[in-house]
């Protein structure tokens, strides 16, 4: 009976958990990103920022791989769906296997005309980005990507 008891509040305290915003929101995906994208352009601190030729990152669904093949900084994208229209998307960046393993990156992401897609992440983990600049003074990187 007591097993019963504390398997039964055990259960209770997860879902008031969830009802009142202390747990992560549920996973959603944006399939329209799903793909490998090569980066074009990139921007840190207001500033052109250049990789390694090639780099690039993989999505798909909640899972994405990042870096040039074979794509060693891995983690998950937690989608946030709550959009108006013509607002960019909002995602975080979560490090699972790399070198930002256990690191969260706020971030917006819109598509492009030709086949492009524009990410602008806060490195600092401190806050989304509202809009798709980086400014000199801060840790937002901003990259623009083209569909292999």
């Amino acid at each position: 009976m007591k097993r019963i008891f504390i398997f039964m509040l055990a259960l209770l305290l997860a879902s008031c958990a969830n009802q009142h915003g202390l747990r992560p929101p549920l996973p959603q995906t944006d399939h329209a990103i799903d793909g490998i994208w090569i980066l074009k352009t990139a921007e840190f601190s207001g500033k052109p920022f250049a990789t390694a030729p090639g780099f690039g990152i993989r999505i798909g669904g909640n899972v994405y791989g990042a870096g040039v093949p074979p794509y060693r900084d891995r983690g998950t994208l937690v989608f946030f769906g709550d959009e108006l229209a013509g607002e960019p998307g909002r995602l975080d960046v979560l490090g699972e296997d790399g070198p930002n393993k256990g690191k969260r990156y706020p971030a917006i992401y819109r598509l492009l005309p030709g086949h492009e897609l524009e990410i602008c992440y806060d490195l600092s983990g401190n806050e989304r980005p509202r809009e798709f600049v980086s400014r000199e003074q801060t840790l937002q990187f901003r990259a623009t990507y083209a569909r292999k």
